[in-house]
């Protein structure tokens, strides 16, 4: 577990329960500024997005709530009368993990001790020596690997493991009829975890796993996994029947190129239903690139769901106005980050990566910001969501992705919209 400590809740937490952050928090009901101990001047956060690459549609989003939240701390830095100033540091991952270490050296470089975004599990692998090695914070809203949950490290994921993923995903395929799935995977950490929680699963219901294909990252020519999954696919509707068949995806936004060559093959596989993982939902890429091809096979994806407040409405609507999209929950927990970076440190009184370190669960628990409430379990993950499920649908002649179904973790059932 880690430490426990012995602090005063002081009101810079408790300020923050259930309140809009960002609409003018007064210094009259903070705490006096020479009592935040040795902070004074600039304080450096870094934030690292993938603004490039694979993820570019998902870091353009991410860095637009960091954004939004960059401006409301200024705010409340300011009203408050603290004697402060955040200076936050934009760097593109690229979505490449080496790069990921190499910004973070960059970031350690100018004196950064905390640091926000990461958008994969091999990211925070990447980086996560260095970090623990050198104290410096990592605070990622979208790595969910179980195995990178570790008691006392430095590493903080405001997200529930990916486990959750694969369990609501057999559920709802059981639910909804399917008995036979092909799984197609891509060979990243985050995939693997939700694929074979979702075999698991979905095999202990009865269920069979006609073909389990995986492809390495970076894989531009589908022809080998398609073909595979064609025999698997065809010998099953002639047996079970089209309506008993499915294809179970867990990519990224390459779905784009697998889609797009299945159609050029006439790929008896969009005769059925297909289903995708977290890293497709809500993509604004298969919308673009393939909306036709995934509202024909009636393309499914989950995604971790906040609940409805005011400060999610007020993140919403800033980043919509902004680039003109609504953000994912990876992107409203981004905004939720750089909040907990900036209540740890002031938490802590001094700008230290260690002290940082040991307050951020304490000031966690005693937050709730866009995606809800935050709090961590012993290894510093956030111990519950629930989830929704997103569908690529026609609209007006324009495809949409529509919300179709609630998985609750409470209950463990789906619930139809």
């Amino acid at each position: 577990m880690r430490t426990k400590l012995v602090l005063p809740v002081v009101s810079l937490i408790t300020l923050l329960i259930g309140v809009a952050i960002g609409y003018g928090v007064t210094s009259t009901i903070m705490r006096p500024a020479e009592e935040i101990g040795g902070l004074k001047g600039e304080i450096p956060i870094g934030v690292l997005a993938p603004l490039s690459g694979d993820f570019a549609s998902y870091g353009a989003r991410s860095k637009a709530c960091a954004e939004v939240a960059e401006s409301d701390v200024k705010e409340f830095v300011e009203n408050a009368g603290l004697p402060v100033a955040f200076k936050f540091y934009f760097e593109d991952t690229e979505t490449k993990s080496d790069v990921a270490l190499e910004k973070v050296k960059t970031l350690a470089a100018k004196g950064v001790k905390v640091v926000v975004g990461c958008m994969t599990s091999a990211d925070v692998r990447s980086i996560k020596g260095y970090a623990d090695a050198n104290k410096i914070v990592i605070i990622t809203p979208f790595s969910t690997v179980a195995e990178l949950g570790v008691a006392g490290d430095y590493i903080f994921r405001p997200i529930p493991h990916d486990d959750m993923e694969g369990i609501a995903l057999a559920e709802l395929l059981w639910s909804s009829g399917y008995t036979h799935v092909a799984v197609l995977q891509r060979k990243d950490p985050c995939d693997i975890s939700i694929g074979r929680m979702f075999e698991q699963k979905f095999k202990e219901k009865g269920g069979t796993i006609l073909t389990y294909i995986e492809y390495e990252p970076g894989t531009q020519e589908f022809t080998s996994e398609l073909g595979a999954l064609e025999s698997a696919v065809g010998a099953a509707i002639n047996q079970y029947g089209a309506d008993k068949v499915a294809v179970q995806t867990l990519t990224w936004e390459d779905l784009a190129m697998i889609l797009t060559q299945a159609q050029a093959r006439n790929s008896i596989t969009l005769s059925v239903k297909w289903f995708g993982g977290d890293a497709v939902a809500m993509s604004t890429i298969i919308l673009r690139d393939v909306g036709s091809i995934a509202a024909g096979v009636e393309l499914i994806a989950p995604l971790y769901a906040a609940p409805d407040s005011e400060k999610k409405t007020h993140v919403i609507d800033a980043v919509k106005a902004k680039i003109g999209e609504e953000p994912d929950i990876y992107s409203l927990i981004n905004y939720d980050c750089v909040w907990l970076a900036v209540l740890s440190v002031l938490q802590a009184g001094k700008y230290d990566g260690e002290a940082v370190q040991k307050v951020l669960p304490y000031v966690a628990s005693n937050y709730f910001g866009a995606s809800g409430w935050t709090q961590l379990d012993d290894t510093g993950d956030r111990t519950a969501l629930d989830i929704n499920f997103f569908k690529v649908m026609m609209v007006a002649g324009e495809p949409r992705w529509e919300i179709i179904a609630k998985y609750s973790a409470t209950s463990g059932k789906i619930s139809w919209l």
